[in-house]
Order: structure tokens, then sequence, then C-alpha cells
């Protein structure tokens, strides 16, 4: 394991039936929400039989592998392209996680949304009309069929408070686990430290803030010339691909696109480059943050939303509209000298088992409280 940590305690019933809703696995590139959804897929199945679904069928794959360290992408595919049959009534005592939008119809016992984020009614310039459609209808409407919620972080929660009425009381905040090199390393031979490449690792979209990096990197002169930056990710949306091809025709400094890589690849990557940096607008969370720091890897990262909430040597932060303060940060990680990042404590607090046993006890019904009442509103 890459940080030891202890299980917490799991208090559930070994009768209950676990549904996942498999609707984020479609996601033919496996981020972000995708790589959420498997994750806990992965820590629920430890402790009880899964089953997954999508709307009104149930998804039939065979022979997954159960594994904690595997290609996520190509087990999430397995999934979704899986034999369906009609869902039927679950049974009365059973568990749905829903990982992103839901319906406002409730079919199975206790339902438990997952909140990631409200970017798009809060950096909404960031995200297409429909994606602001569906999930304007989400937070107003459909998530409040749900018992439960887990945000995964304070921030998220913080958030919820103001753009949604979904009772605070009903939620809960339990911060993720990494979504790359859970137990051990995918690539496990030697790798040597390049301290001349920056790697970043997100969509290019435009919360992710990229033509911002693009511009500070060719422009700064806090940088050594051989300096190269590598970006992995895929595409996104709203997005001036004319403008992106620019940036590979530097001088001195180099920037390279690589797409969509391996879980594997991605490990080596995190393994050689000498720093990382995260410029994002608004995070819900902030994967990459976490999975570089497991890797020893120190990141540059924008000081917003939950990023603020990563409080450990090896990260240094900026204002993501301001590149004096990037160059701050660089200067800072420098003089910082070598960095030892304390592995241990990340995993003791950022790891799926934690999150399986809350999203399992948020399921025990409190013996105390009185039932809340769910209002669906007609369509």
């Amino acid at each position: 394991m890459i940080g030891s940590h202890v299980a917490p305690a799991v208090v559930s019933r070994p009768d209950r039936t676990l549904y996942v809703d498999a609707n984020p696995l479609a996601d033919r590139h496996l981020t972000g929400i995708g790589r959420y959804t498997a994750r806990v897929a992965l820590a629920l199945a430890k402790r009880a039989p899964i089953r997954f679904f999508s709307q009104d069928q149930e998804l039939l794959p065979t022979g997954l592998d159960w594994s904690q360290d595997q290609d996520l992408a190509r087990w999430g595919r397995r999934v979704w392209r899986s034999q369906r049959r009609p869902l039927g009534k679950p049974p009365e005592d059973s568990l749905a996680v829903y990982g992103c939008l839901r319906p406002a119809e409730r079919r199975f016992g206790c339902e438990i949304s997952v909140l990631h984020d409200f970017t798009p009614l809060i950096v909404p310039q960031t995200h297409s009309e429909r994606t602001r459609g569906l999930f304007q209808g989400f937070f107003a409407e459909t998530l409040l069929s749900s018992d439960a919620a887990l945000a995964v972080s304070h921030a998220t929660k913080a958030d919820a408070a103001w753009l949604c009425d979904f009772p605070q009381e009903r939620i809960t905040v339990c911060h993720s686990g990494p979504s790359i090199c859970v137990e051990h390393h995918l690539h496990n031979r030697p790798v040597r430290r390049r301290p001349e490449v920056g790697l970043v690792v997100s969509t290019l979209e435009p919360r992710k803030n990229a033509f911002f990096l693009l511009d500070w990197f060719q422009n700064t002169t806090v940088l050594p010339e051989a300096t190269e930056l590598w970006w992995v990710g895929p595409l996104g949306w709203l997005l001036s691909r004319r403008r992106l091809r620019q940036y590979q025709k530097l001088r001195g400094r180099r920037i390279r696109f690589l797409g969509v890589v391996s879980d594997a690849k991605l490990c080596q990557l995190y393994q050689t480059a000498g720093w990382s940096v995260y410029p994002s607008l608004y995070e819900g969370f902030g994967f990459p943050v976490l999975d570089a720091l497991r890797h020893g890897t120190p990141v540059l990262c924008s000081y917003n939303s939950s990023l603020r909430e990563f409080q450990t040597p090896g990260i240094f932060f900026f204002d993501p509209c301001d590149a004096a303060t990037l160059d701050q940060a660089w200067r800072d990680f420098r003089a910082a000298g070598p960095i030892a990042i304390p592995l241990r404590e990340l995993d003791d607090h950022y790891n799926w088992n934690r999150v399986a046993a809350t999203l399992l006890t948020m399921a025990e019904p409190d013996p105390s409280a009185k039932p809340a009442p769910v209002t669906i509103r007609a369509a």
C-alpha cells in the first residue's frame, strides 16, 4: 500500500441489497464523477454484492475484476456495455447510491445522492446551456427526492446551503479517496524524477483555466528555458482548438499535450514529473491534487473552493486569475528544497474505505430522528 491506513469500522446489514447508479460510467474517458462512481462501487463491493442500474434497467456485467488497482476506464466500459434487463421492484431495504443526476421518482428503500460540486451555477460560463439546465433541475427539484446526500468536501456542503433546498442536517461530508493507485503503484518499475517537467492532469475545458496556465508558462521569467509542461487529459468543451495549437510552437520551453493515457501510464507520469500544477477556477474535490501528492509530486494549486481543504506539506497555493501569484508559488516551491509529503496521513484521511463506511452508516436510520417528508414536484 502506498501509505498504510486503518479501515474505519463499518456499520451495515449484510442482507441489504446495494445498488450503484451506472450512468456516470458512460463517460468513455472516465474522468471526475465517473472515476468516483467506479471507486465507490469497488469499495462497497468489499462489504456486500453490488448491483448496477441505469434508469429502469439493471446492468448485468459478468466476470468483473473487483481489485482496487486496475484500469478504471476499461472496468467502467465493461459495466456500462454489459447486458441489461428490466430493473423490477428492488427490495424494500435496498440502498441506492446516485453518483450524479437522478430522477424525481423514487425506486429504492434508501437513496443517497453524492454532491460533487455546484459549478454549473457558480461558474456557469464554463458549461454549456444544456449542462446548466440539467443541473439546475437537479439542484432545484430531483435532489430533494434523496434521503441523504454525501458531499465530497466542506466547500460543496457550504455551497449547498445557499444553492439548493436540501436540508443541511441530511448532508454528510466525506472527502474522496485517490482516483488511481489505491493500494499499490500501477507502474512499479524504477522511474527517474525530472525536475524540469511540470504535469497537468485535467480535461481541457474552461473551468480548468487552461489558457491562463499556458500563457503563464509561455511568458513567465521564473521558469528555466528548458522547462517542459505535459498536459494529460481529453479535449473538452467550449475551447478554441485553434488557440490551443499556438502553444505547441514555443521556443525554448516545450508543451506536450499527451491526451488520454492509461492509469498505469498516468502513475508513471506522476512519478516522473518534478512538480504538478492545477489552476482550476472552482472544484468540488480535486483528484489531481491528491493523486500528485500521493505519488510524491509537489503541487502548485489554485486557492479556492474545496482546494483550500488540502492543507499539507507539498502544496503551494496561488490565485488562478493572477500570474504574479503563480510566480510566487513557484519560487516558494523551489525555495522549500526537498519536501517530505506525509503519505500515511493522506491515506488515513483520504481513503475509499472511509467513503464506503460513511455511505453505509448514512443509510442506517437514526432512532431519535423523525422522518423528514419528501416532496416530489410535478414535472
